[in-house]
C-alpha cells in the first residue's frame, strides 16, 4: 500500500494486513390454562436512515492507489449500526482488496464494537469498547486492556473520528483532552493494543457541497502532542456525519464524502 494510504489510514493498513494473514486465517394466561412455550425474543428493529460513499482524493491527481468507503447507516432500538466496505485498489489497477466492516453504536453515535472481516470468524478482527475495558479478538486470540473514564477508539475511519470530534466544545481556542485506544498490530500472542492522549479543538464553520446539496459543517482539529498520530482536520455535519477529513500537513489530500443520501431523521 502506498505512502498516501499509510499516512492517512495507518490503522486500516494494519487491519488489512491482519485480515489477509488470517485468511492463510406479554400476554396474560387464562386460569388453569396449559403452560405456553416461551415467547421468542423481540427482534431488533433496523431501519436504514442514511447511505453514502467516501473517496480518497488528491488535488494534483497523482494518487496511485484508490481508496473508497461505501456505507449504510441503520437506526436500531438500541442505537445505530453501520455496514461499510473498505475498497483498496491495487498498485496496477487490476485487483483490489475489500474489507467488510460493521460498527455497533450506542445512542449519540458512540462506537461500542467494531468488526472487520465480514462473517468469517477465521478472518475477523473484533474490538469492543466496554466501560472499563478495551478488548480485541483475532483468530482465537484475545487481548484486553483496562481503561478508566471516557475514551474513544482511534481509527482514521471517518466514523471513529467523528465520534472523537464530538468530544470538543464548540469554543474557539479551547481544546479538549481525549483518551484514545487502538489496535496497533498483531503478534503471535494476539492483537497488540495501545493508548495515548490527544487534543481535539473546534476551529470554525464551513459549508460542504456534495452533489447538489450544501451541508453546514463544523471544523475540528485532532492532534497528539506526542506525535502518536498525524494531525487531522475533521468537517462534521450537525447529525454527526463526517463530510471531509484532511491530514493537517497534507492539504493536497482529503477523504471526501462524495455521495450522501439522508433517508430518515437521526
Amino acid at each position: 500500500m502506498r505512502r498516501e494510504l499509510y499516512r492517512l489510514y495507518p490503522v486500516m493498513a494494519v487491519a488489512l494486513f491482519c485480515l489477509c494473514a488470517q485468511s492463510q486465517t406479554k400476554s396474560k394466561a387464562a386460569h388453569k390454562a396449559a403452560p405456553k412455550a416461551a415467547a421468542a425474543p423481540a427482534q431488533s428493529q433496523r431501519v436504514k436512515i442514511a447511505e453514502g460513499r467516501y473517496e480518497l482524493k488528491k488535488t494534483d491527481g497523482t494518487l496511485e492507489r484508490a481508496f473508497a468507503e461505501p456505507w449504510a447507516l441503520y437506526k436500531t432500538n438500541l442505537g445505530y449500526e453501520l455496514d461499510e466496505q473498505w475498497e483498496i485498489g491495487s498498485e496496477g489497477g487490476n485487483e483490489s482488496k475489500v474489507i467488510d466492516v460493521h460498527v455497533t453504536f450506542a445512542p449519540g453515535l458512540l462506537p461500542i464494537q467494531v468488526r472487520m472481516g465480514g462473517d468469517d470468524a477465521a478472518r475477523q478482527l473484533v474490538c469492543s469498547m466496554e466501560l472499563k475495558e478495551f478488548k480485541c479478538e483475532s483468530a482465537g486470540a484475545t487481548a484486553k486492556m483496562p481503561v478508566e473514564g471516557s475514551y474513544n477508539f482511534f481509527s482514521p475511519s471517518p466514523w471513529m473520528l467523528g465520534s472523537i470530534a464530538r468530544r470538543a466544545k464548540k469554543t474557539p481556542d479551547q481544546s479538549t483532552t481525549v483518551h484514545l485506544v487502538r489496535m496497533a498490530g498483531l503478534t503471535e500472542a494476539g492483537p497488540k493494543l495501545g493508548s495515548f492522549q490527544a487534543e481535539v479543538q473546534y476551529v470554525g464553520d464551513d459549508e460542504i457541497a456534495i452533489g447538489d446539496q450544501k451541508i453546514p459543517a463544523s471544523i475540528f482539529e485532532l492532534k497528539s502532542p506526542g506525535g502518536a498520530i498525524p494531525g487531522m482536520m475533521i468537517w462534521l455535519s450537525q447529525e454527526g456525519i463526517v463530510l471531509q477529513l484532511q491530514d493537517s500537513s497534507k492539504v493536497e489530500q482529503r477523504m471526501e464524502l462524495v455521495e450522501y443520501k439522508k433517508l430518515a431523521k437521526f
